[in-house]
């Protein structure tokens, strides 16, 4: 059996890249991460060419940390993989009364980020796309963007090839806790780590059982979308990121604008009411699909030409949305990273960082994480 590794990756989405990256970047040795599949795979969280990144968020413990994602964590990321991943584009979110519109304009403005509060009218001039129908008011946060993820997973999985031992294409069978280092049993081998941080996304419950009760997977079905309008119109620049925030869930329907593939993206954001398995089939269901057409038509004025393409990937959600990063129950070595509940993209160097810190130092190092890591802590 080989000497241990220091620290052990096990799940290679974008948690576990900015975990990764982290701990290379700061020097440590013997680093390993380890993925079931090959990285940039499309059966997880992670694929896919745009994400949306903002402060308008419900909770002024997230806007804090956007501000570290903004201001720090994603420019630092930039410049080791030599890449543009964040490109500005102002977001719009709205919603009807009683959703939680009211609670995201008073977070950002409370933190003191750059949203403002505007009148329909003015919304409808500024993005002509959106009806804007049935909400009081159009929060535009002008620190919002969009993420390049295919960009940024390809950049980091670049950069840690170089650095760190990674093995693709490695189901981890079992981590086993009770031994000092840590045992993980592969289909192929036994290795050993003196720390080990799981991030295995809607997997995750096969390797951390104590995750049993506190997360469910969600598949989610994401169109690209052609509207009966100018094709500028779709455009970065022109189409914002956007959420609208129906019912009672944080986000009921969000998207973003052309980039990468043809066609605006337009999803529902589902984190309640199903515990899906990722190993079965993904194909997108007529229901699902007729959801989306009729949101699409009660939201956009233009009306919808073609579905370009759909995907699908899995959200990994916990009852509050809250993200889980802690150390394991039965072995503090062992660090957890998961429910990120279909919002932890942007904040992947930050959390990366946090998951790291936690495994190598046993404290997070970023002052802003640290004052609300409590938010972030198993619960039971």
């Amino acid at each position: 059996m080989s000497s241990p590794y220091r620290l052990a990756i096990v799940g290679g989405g974008i948690n576990g890249l900015c975990a990764a990256y982290s701990a290379a970047a700061r020097g440590t040795d013997r680093v390993l991460l380890l993925d079931q599949f090959s990285l940039g795979h499309t059966r997880g969280s992670s694929h896919g060419h745009s994400r949306v990144t903002r402060s308008a968020y419900v909770n002024e413990d997230y806007v804090s940390l956007m501000q570290i994602a903004h201001d720090e964590a994603w420019p630092e990321v930039e410049s080791a993989t030599g890449d543009q991943l964040i490109y500005p584009s102002e977001g719009c979110f709205f919603g009807p009364a009683g959703s939680k519109y009211d609670s995201y304009a008073k977070a950002a403005r409370n933190v003191g980020v750059n949203c403002v509060e505007i009148d329909v009218a003015d919304a409808r001039k500024r993005y002509p796309q959106f009806r804007f129908s049935d909400t009081p008011g159009v929060i535009l946060d002008r620190t919002a963007g969009l993420v390049a993820a295919s960009k940024a997973v390809g950049g980091l999985s670049s950069y840690l090839n170089k650095r760190i031992d990674v093995l693709e294409n490695t189901p981890v069978l079992e981590v086993d806790l009770s031994s000092s280092p840590i045992r993980i049993r592969t289909s192929t081998d036994t290795l050993l780590a003196e720390a080990v941080i799981v991030t295995a996304g809607p997997w995750v419950r096969n390797l951390v059982p104590t995750l049993n009760g506190q997360v469910t997977v969600a598949r989610q079905t994401v169109s690209y979308v052609r509207l009966k309008t100018d094709h500028d119109a779709h455009q970065l620049g022109s189409f914002p990121v956007w959420g609208y925030l129906g019912g009672q869930d944080s986000l009921g329907y969000y998207g973003l604008p052309e980039f990468g593939q043809p066609g605006i993206k337009v999803a529902k954001h589902i984190i309640r009411g199903r515990d899906d398995d990722p190993d079965e089939p993904q194909e997108p269901k007529d229901e699902e699909v007729e959801d989306l057409r009729t949101f699409i038509r009660d939201c956009f004025a233009p009306e919808l030409d073609t579905f370009e393409g759909f995907e699908t990937c899995h959200y990994t959600n916990t009852s509050n949305e809250d993200y889980i990063i802690d150390h394991h129950p039965d072995n503090p070595a062992c660090v957890i990273g998961s429910g990120f509940s279909g919002h932890g993209f942007k904040l992947g160097p930050v959390t990366g960082r946090a998951l790291a810190d936690l495994a190598l130092d046993g404290a997070p190092s970023c002052n802003t994480f640290a004052r609300v890591r409590d938010r972030f802590r198993l619960k039971g």
